[in-house]
């Protein structure tokens, strides 16, 4: 009876092909999608997977209290925290501390002299590549960092500094930040992961940078910059471990923590919860952050979409199934039991999503380039080896098979096998589950479109807020690193800011220790001269020399700009956001208040309009531009763009004169600012794709809907048209009622948009509107859509003669 079944069923197939392709075409490319999905999760949640004894080893979090305030997490600890755990309790097996090269530091080969800028480097422990098992080209991991003047690169450092030499032994000399040496190179790591929360370019020892006065002097253990992970013993209580570590701390930095007040509790992070784990805490390590929201999304758009397809079927099947009564009846009246009729159906259904499902893996192979492009990945199709993968696939299958076989199989079953004999298909009045499936498409699709006009409103209201700060035609260049004498600095620089200015081209040039979008130099509890300690709020610090607010062009409320003989103490601007946070009324208040930072007192000199130094996605936060004539990590210039090229040319001629032995780069402020939302513009992206293929699924059974209903209603349009009916009166006829189910799912989908679309906006402080257009848009698109989809059928049929219809009459 099952090759009956399968004959019978490749009969149906070949015999009514339009409706077949669309049922396979349909389920194929949800299929197709959802494997995509599955692949881009599956990567998400993968992070860190790759090292071998990645088990049991956890990344020291830290959570703090003020006075019963939540003052936030971090992972950044001080430098003891790690070998005082260790002696201090014994769950702890091994450890090892991260450190961040902050900023840019220039490596040359010493052979050639030839410098470049390199930006990922971490400082580790000699251990770090015996605990994580990043794989290594060339090198021992036990003995690679021997030697305190050892240096570990990446397989690109080594071939952009030496070519294709073989770089063991070879010297480079590292300038910047704790190290101003020459290191030898005793380690080639291959190609990272991508899936690693960690990223870099360059190993050093840590040893070179404890040596720095900053942490031999008084206090260097309160300087918490370190990111420490620890191995735990076999069977060890994780909660216990966690409480000892938080009594080490405290002990470790009982001063500072009871000075002021701070309360601090310890969590232990599995390594492999890292990437998606780290979006609501302090991290300045972990690269390319998850966002487990995101996955979730995902994760229900692959269901509906799966689900669209699947209710194509079901409509296609149940509206095709009258024509099959006359089978069905036979079958019953010769013997065929119900339970039969049923497997004949599912058997069908089973061979379509089969089929289908082997077109899936074709279409996804397909597209994944087009996903690697917009998520900028390396994803490959290598979930096949996975057995994980195939109980999914089967699930999918056995699910699909009883979903959209399931409704057909049992109603058609259900009906007497006399009753099938009839002249004419059976109706059925009222909202049939057909209808409410139709409807169902049209929410889901309503709701993927507004949810992909929602996100690039959002994405561009934040690129192009009024932002109190003019970021256009401004360029940067990075300061020099190599050369550098403090007590000429200054006259050198007026030198390079005169030589820039000596071009028609540039009208403004400053320095500062980071610019928007890049950080801060500093972040510290500051509180105002008559608050308590423990009013004391968290601010952000960046250095400037006395050019920048005329450069940036920001907009004093009161006060006045830097004296260019001033300095750090002689006064400081802050911005709005800092006067509630000082308790400060008015901004004409705030002139002559002064500030307590660190024991110092610093007078307020002016008050800032409030410009955003981060993303607008966060809000405004207590800010402060501290004067610093030395100030010169960025050089910005406020350029006219008339003849940029030439511009260009003219920088780097001057920068290459005032400061020879360095790397030059520049970039433009308003694109490296923006930079901030790629990561919102490729969610955006990705919603867009599955939105459009979600919708095209939809189309093809509406199309499919349309043309049977048409076919059904041959003989009732030829005697209309014979009648007098226009073609205009006979499309309006056959697209009424799937018009009224798209209208019932404009009102359905309201208050669901509405729910989702300001759930998602409260993640952004600096949010649009949910204006009407939000709810007509979608609509109004798919409308057009749906017409197009739906009159392309309706005028061929409207168009046909009616004699060829009635001919059987």
């Amino acid at each position: 009876m099952l090759q009956h079944y399968f004959k019978v069923a490749l009969r149906n197939l070949t015999r009514n092909k339009v409706f077949s392709i669309i049922n396979i075409l349909g389920l194929a490319v949800g299929m197709g999608v959802c494997l995509l999905i599955y692949q881009y999760i599956h990567f998400e949640l993968s992070f860190d997977d790759f090292h071998e004894n990645g088990e049991g080893t956890y990344r020291i979090v830290q959570s703090y209290t003020q006075y019963g305030n939540d003052e936030g997490s971090d992972v950044e600890t001080t430098y003891l925290t790690g070998p005082v755990a260790k002696n201090e309790i014994p769950e702890i097996a091994d450890f090892v501390r991260v450190h961040s090269q902050y900023g840019v530091t220039v490596i040359a080969n010493t052979e050639t002299g030839v410098p470049f800028e390199e930006e990922e480097i971490l400082y580790t422990d000699s251990n770090f590549l015996e605990m994580f098992n990043f794989p290594l080209k060339s090198g021992n991991p036990s003995s690679v960092f021997k030697d305190k003047y050892s240096i570990v690169i990446s397989e690109r450092t080594a071939i952009k500094h030496f070519g294709n030499e073989d770089p063991i032994g070879k010297v480079l000399n590292v300038n910047g930040g704790w190290a101003i040496a020459d290191f030898s190179v005793t380690g080639v790591l291959a190609e990272l992961p991508g899936n690693s929360h960690l990223q870099f370019d360059v190993l050093m020892p840590m040893s070179i940078l404890l040596e720095d006065e900053q942490y031999t002097g008084d206090g260097g253990e309160d300087w918490t910059n370190f990111v420490t992970y620890v191995k735990l013993t076999d069977f060890s209580d994780r909660i216990a471990v966690e409480k000892k570590i938080a009594q080490s701390i405290t002990t470790l930095r009982s001063e500072p923590l009871i000075s002021g007040n701070y309360e601090v509790e310890v969590s232990l992070q599995p390594l492999d919860e890292i990437h998606l784990g780290s979006s609501e805490i302090g991290d300045p390590i972990t690269k390319n952050v998850g966002d487990l929201d995101n996955i979730k999304t995902y994760s229900i758009i692959a269901i509906f979409i799966l689900l669209v397809a699947w209710v194509n079927y079901i409509n296609l099947s149940s509206a095709r199934s009258m024509q099959r009564a006359t089978e069905v009846g036979i079958r019953k009246s010769i013997g065929a039991f119900r339970r039969q009729v049923i497997s004949q159906f599912l058997v069908e259904a089973a061979l379509t999503n089969g089929l289908s499902m082997i077109l899936g893996f074709g279409i996804a192979y397909m597209l994944l380039p087009f996903l690697n492009e917009l998520m900028g990945l390396s994803l490959i199709l290598d979930v096949a080896t996975q057995y994980q993968f195939w109980i999914i696939v089967a699930l999918t299958l056995i699910i699909g098979t009883v979903l959209s076989g399931a409704y057909p199989a049992f109603i058609l079953s259900s009906f007497n096998a006399v009753g099938m004999f009839m002249r004419g298909p059976v109706k059925r009045k009222g909202f049939s589950l057909r209808k409410g499936l139709v409807v169902f498409q049209f929410v889901t699709s309503i709701l993927l479109i507004a949810g992909t006009y929602l996100i690039y409103n959002q994405v561009s209201h934040m690129k192009n807020s009024e932002n109190n700060m003019d970021m256009d035609q401004v360029l940067v260049v990075r300061g020099p690193r190599v050369g550098i004498d403090w007590d000429q600095m200054q006259p050198k620089l007026e030198t390079f800011y005169n030589k820039l200015k000596s071009h028609h081209s540039i009208l403004k040039t400053t320095g500062s220790g980071s610019i928007p979008g890049k950080g801060f130099d500093w972040r510290t509890g500051i509180h105002r001269v008559g608050q308590s300690e423990e009013e004391a709020e968290s601010t952000s610090i960046v250095f400037v020399d006395h050019y920048f607010t005329d450069t940036y062009q920001l907009e004093l409320l009161a006060g006045s700009p830097f004296l260019e003989e001033g300095s750090f103490r002689s006064g400081v601007l802050i911005n709005e956001a800092a006067l509630n946070a000082y308790d400060i009324k008015s901004a004409d208040d705030a002139i002559e208040e002064k500030l307590v930072l660190n024991g110092d007192t610093l007078k307020i000199l002016g008050v800032v309009k409030n410009y955003p130094w981060a993303s607008l996605k966060e809000k405004h936060e207590p800010f402060i531009l501290g004067l610093y004539g030395s100030a010169m990590t960025y050089f910005s210039l406020r350029i006219n763009p008339a003849n940029i090229q030439k511009t260009l040319a003219h920088v780097e001629q001057v920068y290459r004169q005032i400061f020879p032995g360095n790397p030059y780069s520049y970039f433009f402020l308003d694109e490296s600012f923006n930079r901030q939302y790629q990561a919102d513009l490729r969610f955006g992206n990705l919603f867009a794709a599955f939105s459009g293929l979600a919708i095209f699924i939809a189309c093809l059974g509406l199309f499919a809907l349309v043309s049977f209903s048409a076919t059904l209603r041959m003989k009732e349009i030829g005697i209309r048209k014979v009648l007098g009916a226009g073609i205009g009166h006979l499309m309006g006829l056959l697209s009424k009622e799937y018009m009224i189910l798209l209208l019932i799912a404009n009102v359905v989908s309201v208050p669901i948009t509405y729910y989702i679309g300001s759930s998602w906006l409260d993640n952004y402080a600096f949010r649009t509107e949910l204006s009407i257009e939000f709810f007509l848009i979608p609509g109004i698109i798919l409308l057009a859509i749906s017409l197009l989809t739906v009159s392309y059928q309706t005028f061929a049929t409207a168009k046909a003669n009616p004699v060829d219809a009635l001919r059987s009459e």
